[in-house]
């Protein structure tokens, strides 16, 4: 018999093709992070792809250790020049991003390339350190598609496949995955917080309010349509004018600054609080702004959140900072206050002025004072003044100096709500009124869709209270000024100029519809999925009617579906490689059941070639027609590695085993 063919080698092309495919899959992957490293990693990776490519397509030499091992040394150096460290999750992914560069410049052999491949499944996940908003659905699923797509060329032994047959392949892996990838998500035990919710050190760039307010910075969110959370009401909504959502609470002022200053103040029990009227009971998931506070609609009296406490200023605060979003339920009350009255001391640092700043302010102050008979009286006056002068509520208020009041109160009267809560307090304290500006939230648009109310940036809000007869009580001034701010919103509030201004940075009504939509959906992605944790995974099982799950019930419930699912696969596997045989494995079956059945059968370790020699010794009279088969056989099964064998030959080889009809023994 003739020598068998030597198995298909990978030509050039192949090779220049498992390569382009690799690095696709890195740039793709790479993405998102390009947009956060330092330029010269960008540079760096998309150099060493181009170099690694032009090395295949011109049949170059692989660069030697004398330049990559220098290579190496100089990016760890800068990576660690450029970040300061290389741990932590900028660090890090930059490091990674650079050993991916450097890895693909020794790409060889097929055991590299798979290696690349998996460090392209790690940048991945790692995009999810960053964000988890509704866009990493495409991302992730195209990601590990082309990744898929990537491996099955790369472990071929021939021949690449067509595109099609790699599309085909992908596919069907990635449709035998997914029930396994819902078993798991639905039943793995849930750690309290997901592992993306490391801080990235980036949320100090973030927009959102601050523990610090001077004039001008409020007015600056009102620009930004970006959502600082949403909330969705056990019951009706309650109407814009209650819906006052409780931030920081500002107590010391340097004469142009307000800060949160009190962060060893006392906790508050609920227990002391007297509360009445209307309470709203509500959901509210918090996008991270990297800070202690939690909002809630004034005033708190129950949460969900266990790391989270009630300060002496009636002030939600978390124990440890926002940095990944959270849901949480509460209750608030309309009214509510302590039955315990702050001490004197807390109640003395909220008169306090710094001296020498605003001195036309705390002039004015006294003798309106003189001039009243309360301090009731005193505060409803500065109300009138606001209401009955010449002031005005804008987005672009002038810049104002070192005495920040005086000029806002007897020059430029311009001003946004952080300028009016601001002279209000301060005046407030220049009679000796204890006073201190709470920032927050006001108002909030109803999503038509799911009845969710999407709380933005731009409704951010400044508010003054005063200490009256033993009890804080809420003033806002810009309600006398723009009481429009209050029952409508802000557009409604603006004048026609500044509404121009804000419309322009907006959307038109037909793409706000479809943000509104888009919110929706990304809405329930937020709760169902990123917010999917212990409780939620608790409240499933109970559904499923465990009384009492514990890590136990979910355990066995894993392992009871995972074996279902394994079961069920490994018989569609079965049926499936019965029902998709190989034509060419089929047609040399059928030629050993002929013979098997004159008495020649073959063994399991024996290959076509050795059986083919042992039946023509056998069956001396069959020989040309077993060598001839045998040898068809061979040469399309072998010389055919990675694509189908040809047709025509293949029609020729089904003729023969059918006309072959061996003798018995």
């Amino acid at each position: 018999m003739d020598k068998l063919p030597p198995l298909h080698e990978p030509d050039a092309q192949d090779k220049r093709t498992r390569i382009l495919w690799l690095l696709t899959v890195v740039l793709f992957v790479s993405l998102p992070h390009l947009l956060h490293v330092n330029i010269w990693i960008t540079l760096l990776l998309l150099g060493v792809g181009a170099w690694r490519y032009a090395l295949e397509y011109r049949n170059w030499g692989m660069p030697s250790a004398w330049i990559k091992v220098p290579l190496v040394f100089a990016a760890l150096a800068a990576v660690g020049f450029t970040y300061r460290s290389i741990t932590g999750v900028e660090a890090g992914t930059a490091l990674l991003l650079v050993m991916l560069a450097l890895k693909i410049l020794e790409t060889k052999t097929g055991r590299d390339l798979t290696v690349v491949s998996a460090i392209c499944w790690f940048l991945m996940f790692a995009a999810f350190l960053r964000e988890q908003q509704l866009w990493a659905i495409p991302y992730i699923l195209f990601g590990v598609s082309l990744s898929v797509a990537a491996l099955i060329q790369i472990s071929r032994v021939g021949a690449v496949l067509p595109s099609r047959q790699v599309i085909t392949k992908t596919a069907g892996l990635i449709i035998q995955a997914l029930p396994i990838m819902l078993v798991l998500f639905f039943l793995f035990p849930r750690i309290p917080a997901p592992f993306w919710a490391m801080s990235t050190g980036g949320y100090s760039a973030q927009t959102g309010l601050s523990d610090q307010m001077s004039p001008g910075d409020i007015s600056s969110l009102s620009l930004s349509d970006s959502v600082a959370f949403r909330v969705r009401f056990n019951g009706a909504i309650p109407p814009a004018s209650e819906r006052y959502w409780r931030g920081p609470v500002m107590t010391y002022f340097n004469g142009r600054e307000w800060s949160w200053a009190d962060r060893g103040e006392p906790i508050v029990s609920v227990e002391d609080l007297l509360v009445g009227g209307t309470y709203y009971e509500y959901e509210l998931m918090l996008e991270p702004h990297g800070r202690e506070w939690l909002l809630a609609l004034e005033t708190p009296v129950q949460w969900s959140q266990g790391k989270a406490y009630l300060s002496a200023n009636l002030q939600l605060i978390s124990q440890t900072p926002v940095q990944q979003r959270i849901a949480y339920t509460a209750r608030s009350y309309q009214l509510a206050r302590k039955q315990v009255p702050d001490v004197e001391r807390h109640i003395q640092a909220m008169r306090y002025l710094p001296t020498g700043r605003n001195p036309e302010t705390l002039a004015f102050a006294l003798k309106l004072r003189n001039e009243s008979s309360s301090d009731k009286d005193y505060l409803n006056r500065v109300l009138d003044m606001f209401r009955q002068q010449d002031f005005y509520y804008t987005l672009r208020p002038p810049r104002l100096g070192n005495n920040p009041v005086d000029e806002f109160l007897f020059t430029s009267r311009r001003g946004f709500c952080e300028h009016y809560a601001s002279a209000f307090a301060t005046l407030a304290r220049a009679a000796n009124i204890p006073a201190r500006v709470v920032t927050g939230y006001l108002g909030g648009e109803v999503n038509p869709i799911n009845n969710d109310l999407i709380v933005r940036q731009s409704d951010a809000h400044a508010w003054a209270e005063v200490w009256i007869d033993g009890n804080w009580l809420r003033a806002d001034p810009t309600a006398a000024v723009a009481p429009q701010r209050v029952e409508l919103g802000l557009d409604e509030a603006l004048s026609d100029r500044d509404f121009d201004f804000r419309r322009n940075m907006r959307n038109t009504q037909l793409f706000h519809q479809a943000i509104l939509s888009l919110d929706a959906v990304n809405a329930a992605w937020n709760r169902w999925v990123l917010a999917f944790g212990p409780e939620m995974q608790s409240d499933l099982l109970r559904n499923a009617g465990f009384d009492k799950p514990d890590m136990r019930d979910l355990v066995l419930l894993m392992a009871i579906s995972l074996s279902l699912l394994m079961a069920a696969l490994t018989y569609y596997l079965r049926f499936s490689i019965r029902s998709n045989k190989d034509p060419l494995l089929q047609i040399y079956e059928t030629f050993c059941k002929k013979l098997a059945a004159s008495g020649v059968t073959r063994h399991r370790s024996e290959g076509p070639a050795s059986f083919a020699a042992r039946a023509s010794r056998l069956r001396q009279t069959d020989r040309p027609q077993i060598e001839l088969i045998t040898q068809m056989y061979i040469r399309l099964r072998y010389e055919s590695v990675g694509s189908a064998a040809p047709t025509e030959e293949l029609r020729q080889l089904t003729e023969l085993v059918k006309a072959f009809e061996p003798t018995s023994g």
